[in-house]
């Protein structure tokens, strides 16, 4: 119910609703205009202190009106409401003669305080024990109050808030609280486990906390922290802003610091910035610049700039002062921003390892960098594409890095060039012919990481530019056969070759002593010297070939038991192919150069090696018949579980393949090998086999000659070599089919599945031991190596034998330990990087511990939960400076 208070104004009171007179007539009757003179007209004024606007109010429960005293007592879900201002509660007196209105709770049934009052004024809102609101001077008192602005949570015992009135139209009125000994926190709770208690504080609605002198208080309990005065800043939206320091640490090695202490910039809608340091007074420091940015339905990424300076002081006071530089970027474009441009992908170049010397987390296990930006251009309706890129790959242990760039490639997709254009009846052989063009330009760059960005580098750039054309077709052969023909060709070009000279003046000399007598040995006549010649040099390649292939289905059905049927999909192929012998001195593709070791043979190089694209085979001439078969195994079973029968892959496959050439002086027969790949345990386990069978003899030294062992010992193959790898990874999911027999879609990606479970899109409930390891993940390498020895024995070894584990372990709703890596190498015998921590959820808080064993680090925290009062910290830890070589 609504009832407008003007409306029950009683005789001879003023309208409160305006202050302007207007005229009104005494008599709604028309005129009448025989009578000897018109009705009178008069004005009516209102009071002053009336208010501009109606006040609305209602009630549940009943509305009692106070005639005498001009009051109206609502009860029950009491509601005000005038202009911008709302009052609920569940008892409000309102004075519609002073225009003041008064709010608090009732008791329920228990006799526990309910329905107290709630009060809101556009974006001020708060609610408190009792209260009283003077709609006239917008002026208020309240009892008890709770206010929150944005995650500030102010409880103050007596708060006076007054409205200050905009200033122009384009602004909003704004309520500032004054409140006397209040607590400010982040803490929802009733009784706040922490906060900061003045005498006198003054909020200003998303904008500000002013406060004079101030406690720290935990648990009720005051600390010796003591504030004279405080400025917190609590805006809406983005805002400039200091950025307190994530840690406070003390190092021996580096002396007292703060870590990321900055500047935080919002740079229009789309931007922001964030400029932070790490700073110690022994002379460690680092600035980083880190910024996102996002536009809907057009682009988003971000990127981080860092710039690093670690002191350290050895045991005999020499200090040293290495630089570390980082540069990481990423870009994604939105499907809808172009239709036909795509500009994405990621940077991250590191100089000086500096991700071991900053970073304490898995960052430092991560030895190979890779960078892939590009910028790709389609042209509707044609079969072309253009592509420009940036990559780069480092290895932070040796230093080595490579950058690509500029990179552009241009391709067409598959052309019918001879397709009719208005075909009519059926399509002739060469419709089908193919043609595709592949043209790339590609500049490199090779160097340490400390030498990435100098003259020299850029100097020994390597550049080159590679055409690929490709013709070719494929159709059906007596009905059941592919027939797959083709030609290709390929052109390099380049603008820097190598010559190798032989420099005689370099004769190294040994001196021999025997009985007194001196005797010299040459070692070597003279050495091998390389240098790049600036030029245009090019060579080109031809190749064509013919395949053959079909695939042979065999099928075994079986009508009980558990196998109910095998099927053997065969996939044979069997090729042609020709490539000329480009070591012809003709071509000019290779050179001679005298061998330093002895005096009349020489050594064949090729002009074109250690280019980008590579340089020509040294295979020599190449006509040859390949032979490959493919074989695929599956298996139906009967699931006693729900009466079906269910498909099982037993091999995903098992390929056998070789060659013979025919152009070859020697050794015509190439190696056979065999490789098949399956999957174990619902796809925990990927198992990859490949092994080497050798239809060739070898001499003592282990090298091939030509005598068939079918002609020597009558055999056809010799075991070579084999591999065998296991690749298992556990999660909660997979292990709970595994054993509880459940059904579990096979997911070959195991970190896809981890990342999935992270984001919470497959939760599982705690019904068991297992559940707790909903998060966790084992993963297992074992790799075993057999060769073949020159004497028939085998010879079987161990070369890769490692266990994982990482994950969370939530013991409670409130413990959780972390496992970010913990494993062993069996081959080395060493632990592989463990980092073990757990972490305590204390509401507003949390307390957490770190371990690195290996790098002899540690810490500690205990700190309040991220929000406006996230700089109240208490870390304490161990550096990477000072752990070093502890452990």
């Amino acid at each position: 119910m609504q009832v407008d208070s003007a409306a029950r104004a009683m005789p001879g009171d003023t309208l409160p609703f305006s202050t302007n007179p207007v005229r009104a007539s005494l008599d709604t009757l028309p005129k009448d205009t025989l009578l000897p003179r018109q009705r009178e007209t008069r004005e009516i004024s209102f009071s002053k202190d009336s208010l501009d606007a109606p006040v609305q109010y209602s009630a549940v429960d009943s509305m009692v009106y106070d005639i005498a005293n001009q009051r109206v007592h609502l009860y029950g879900e009491a509601e005000v409401t005038y202009t911008t201002i709302n009052l609920k509660a569940d008892h409000i007196i309102f004075d519609w003669k002073t225009n003041i209105v008064t709010a608090s709770g009732m008791p329920d049934s228990l006799g526990r305080p309910a329905g107290l009052p709630e009060f809101s004024d556009a974006s001020q809102s708060f609610t408190a024990d009792s209260m009283r609101y003077n709609f006239s001077t917008k002026k208020g008192v309240v009892y008890d109050v709770v206010t929150t602005q944005n995650d500030v949570v102010v409880r103050g015992q007596k708060s006076k808030f007054v409205t200050q009135e905009a200033q122009d139209s384009t602004a909003e009125d704004q309520n500032v609280v004054y409140s006397s000994n209040a607590i400010f926190t982040t803490c929802t709770h009733e009784e706040p486990h922490f906060g900061i208690r003045s005498r006198k504080q003054k909020v200003i609605p998303n904008k500000l906390v002013v406060v004079g002198p101030s406690n720290l208080e935990i648990m009720n309990v005051p600390t010796p922290v003591w504030l004279p005065f405080g400025f917190f800043p609590i805006p809406q939206g983005r805002s400039t802003g200091l950025l307190f320091p994530r840690d406070y640490q003390y190092s021996p090695q580096w002396g007292f610091g703060l870590e990321g202490i900055g500047w935080y910039f919002p740079l229009g809608d789309h931007f922001n910035l964030s400029l932070t340091g790490n700073i110690y007074l022994k002379g460690t420091w680092g600035v980083n610049a880190l910024s996102n940015y996002n536009k809907r339905y057009k682009y988003n990424g971000n990127f981080n700039i860092g710039y690093d300076v670690r002191r350290s002081e050895d045991l005999e006071g020499n200090i040293s002062q290495p630089k570390s530089f980082i540069f990481q970027w990423s870009h994604q474009q939105a499907q809808s921003a172009h239709p036909t441009i795509n500009f994405g992908g990621s940077i991250n170049i590191q100089s000086n390892n500096y991700q071991q010397r900053v970073f304490n987390d898995q960052r430092v296990l991560e030895n190979q960098l890779r960078s892939n930006l590009n910028f790709r251009k389609n042209w509707r309706d044609k079969p072309i594409n253009l592509t420009a890129s940036f990559n780069h790959n480092q290895n932070s242990n040796t230093g080595d890095v490579t950058v690509s760039f500029p990179n552009v490639r241009f391709q067409t997709q598959a052309i019918n060039p001879f397709k009719r254009k208005n075909r009519t009846g059926p399509e002739k052989w060469y419709e089908a012919i193919t043609f595709r063009y592949d043209a790339e330009a590609r500049n490199r760059f090779q160097a340490k990481d400390s030498t990435l960005f100098t003259q020299e580098t850029i100097e020994n750039a390597q550049f080159g530019v590679q055409q690929r054309a490709n013709l070719g077709t494929s159709f059906k052969v007596l009905k059941y056969f592919n027939l797959n023909p083709s030609v290709n060709y390929d052109e390099v070009w380049y603008l820097r070759t190598l010559r190798r000279d032989f420099d005689p003046t370099a004769l190294e000399l040994d001196t021999i002593s025997d009985r007194g007598i001196d005797f010299v040995d040459t070692l070597s006549y003279g050495e091998i010297t390389e240098r790049q010649v600036g030029g245009f040099e090019a060579y080109r390649q031809f190749n064509a070939s013919v395949s053959l292939n079909t695939q042979v289905f065999g099928t075994m059905r079986f009508g009980q038991g558990w196998l109910r049927g095998i099927r053997h999909v065969m996939k044979p192929s069997i090729s042609f192919g020709y490539t000329p012998d480009y070591t012809n001195p003709d071509l000019g593709y290779f050179r001679e150069v005298r061998d330093p070791n002895t005096r009349d043979e020489f050594d064949t190089y090729s002009i074109f090696q250690g280019g980008i694209f590579g340089s020509p085979s040294t295979a020599g001439q190449q006509m040859s018949v390949g032979y490959s078969l493919n074989n695929i195994f599956e298996a139906k079973y009967f699931s006693k579980k729900d009466s079906t029968e269910e498909k099982l892959k037993l091999f995903d496959n098992i390929i056998v393949s070789g060659n013979y050439n025919f152009a070859a002086d020697s050794l015509k027969w190439s190696p056979v090998n065999i490789s098949g790949t399956t999957r174990m345990f619902k796809g925990m386990t990927t198992v990859g086999l490949r092994a080497t069978f050798d239809p060739y003899r070898v001499n003592e030294n282990g090298r091939r000659v030509d005598d068939l062992l079918w002609e020597t010992e009558n055999r056809l193959l010799r075991f070579d070599q084999a591999t065998a790898r296991f690749n298992t990874n556990l999660t909660v999911g997979k292990i709970r089919a595994l054993f509880q027999g459940d059904k579990e879609e096979e997911i070959y990606d195991a970190e896809a599945e981890l990342e999935r479970q992270e984001r919470g899109l497959q939760r599982v409930e705690e019904k068991d031991f297992l559940s707790l390891f909903e998060n966790f993940r084992i993963s297992h390498n074992l790799s075993l190596n057999w060769e073949g020895m020159p004497d028939g024995r085998d010879t079987f070894f161990i070369a890769t034998n490692t266990i994982n584990c990482s994950g969370s372990i939530q013991l409670t709703p409130n413990w959780f330990i972390n496992i970010g890596n913990f494993g062993y190498d069996f081959v080395r015998k060493g632990i592989t990087y463990p980092s073990v921590g757990f972490q305590r959820d204390l509401h507003c808080w949390e307390a957490g511990a770190n371990w690195q064993p290996l790098r002899g680090t540690y810490s500690f925290y205990i700190r309040v939960k991220p929000g406006s009062l996230d700089f109240l910290n208490i870390p304490y830890n161990r550096t990477n400076g000072d752990g070093r070589g502890q452990f």
